[in-house]
C-alpha cells in the first residue's frame, strides 16, 4: 500500500481528528458569536478589561479558526488533519497558558473553562497524531512523489 492511499484510507484514524476539529470549530463559532452579541457578558467573565473593539478582533479570529478546522475536517487527506491539528495544539497551548494565567490571577469562570479545554485539546490533538505516525511521516520529511522513490 502506497504512502497516498493510507493517507485515506484510515476511517478510524480520520475519525479522531474529525471530532477534535469539529468540537473545536463549534467552540470558535460560540466564541465569535459571544464575542460579537454579548462582548460586555464575555469579558465580565475574564480578568480582562473589556473593549468592544479588541472583542470584534478576537470574534473575527475565531470566525477564521473555525473556517478552517471544518473545513479541514471534511477533508478525506490525513496528513492535513495532522498538520492542522498539530496547528491546533500550538495554537490551544498558547491560549491556554494565557487563559491560565487569568486564572491564576483571578479564577473567573471563563479562565477556568478555556484553560481546561484547551489543555483538552492539546492531549487530545497529541494522541490523534501519534496514532497515526505509522500511517502519515512526519511534517518535515516532506512527501516524496513516486516517481522520486527508490525502487
Amino acid at each position: 500500500m502506497s504512502i497516498q492511499s493510507r493517507e485515506i484510507a484510515s476511517p478510524s484514524a480520520c475519525t479522531r481528528f474529525d471530532i477534535l476539529l469539529r468540537l473545536w470549530a463549534v467552540a470558535a463559532l460560540c466564541a465569535a458569536v459571544s464575542h460579537l452579541v454579548l462582548p460586555g457578558w464575555t469579558a465580565a467573565g475574564t480578568t480582562w478589561v473589556m473593549s468592544s473593539h479588541w472583542q470584534r478582533e478576537i470574534a473575527f479570529f475565531d470566525l477564521f479558526i473555525a473556517f478552517i478546522f471544518g473545513w479541514t475536517a471534511r477533508q478525506p487527506d490525513l496528513r492535513i488533519k495532522r498538520n492542522v491539528t498539530l496547528l491546533l495544539c500550538g495554537l490551544s497551548l498558547l491560549l491556554g497558558e494565557n487563559h491560565l494565567e487569568g486564572w491564576l490571577a483571578a479564577p473567573k469562570v471563563f479562565h477556568v473553562l478555556f484553560s481546561l479545554g484547551n489543555g483538552l485539546a492539546v492531549v487530545w490533538g497529541v494522541l490523534a497524531c501519534l496514532s497515526v505516525r505509522a500511517l502519515v511521516p512526519p511534517p518535515w520529511q516532506g512527501h516524496v512523489p513516486a516517481r522520486q522513490q527508490r525502487p
